[in-house]
């Protein structure tokens, strides 16, 4: 007769639906620190190009395209970051499936190391999220910036 793996060893695959769900959330920290980042960086921007902006709006600049500067800054961010991030991270999981660095001891289970599977779903879900959430991240500092009046700006500098 045969048994299948999760019958045979449920403890094992508990363990790792566990630290699936374990690495999702860190997933989930780590992007909502990168979009606390990118609001951080995009005010301060927005702070250092008071200035520039008040002159883009004095030459007639509308609020929505100073708007649409800063979500495109942020949007570039967000990109950049989630295409290293994605690719980095691809390149881990491929040396850990080719090298099986995770060792399992031999005399408890039936195998020597973790099997690893590489799923583009999973890579394409984080980016899709990430990307939304640097998009998201950028609304607040691009609205600030179509905010400033230009004639407070320049009668201060």
């Amino acid at each position: 007769w045969t048994e299948d793996w999760s019958r045979l060893w449920p403890n094992l695959f508990s363990a790792l639906r566990l630290e699936k769900t374990v690495y999702f959330l860190v997933l989930l920290l780590m992007i909502l620190i990168g979009a606390f980042n990118i609001i951080s960086t995009l005010i301060m921007v927005v702070m250092e190009k008071r200035r520039d902006i008040a002159i883009l709006q004095s030459m007639g600049a509308t609020r929505r395209s100073i708007r649409g500067i800063f979500m495109i800054k942020g949007c570039v961010i967000g990109t950049v970051g989630t295409l290293l991030g994605v690719l980095f991270g691809y390149a881990i999981c491929l040396l850990i499936e080719r090298y099986h660095f995770i060792e399992l001891p031999k005399d408890v289970f039936l195998i020597s190391t973790v099997p690893v599977r590489i799923y583009l779903g999973n890579f394409a879900l984080v980016a899709v999220t990430s990307f939304l959430v640097c998009l998201l991240a950028s609304i607040y500092p691009a609205r600030h910036a179509a905010k400033l009046d230009p004639v407070e700006i320049i009668r201060y500098e």
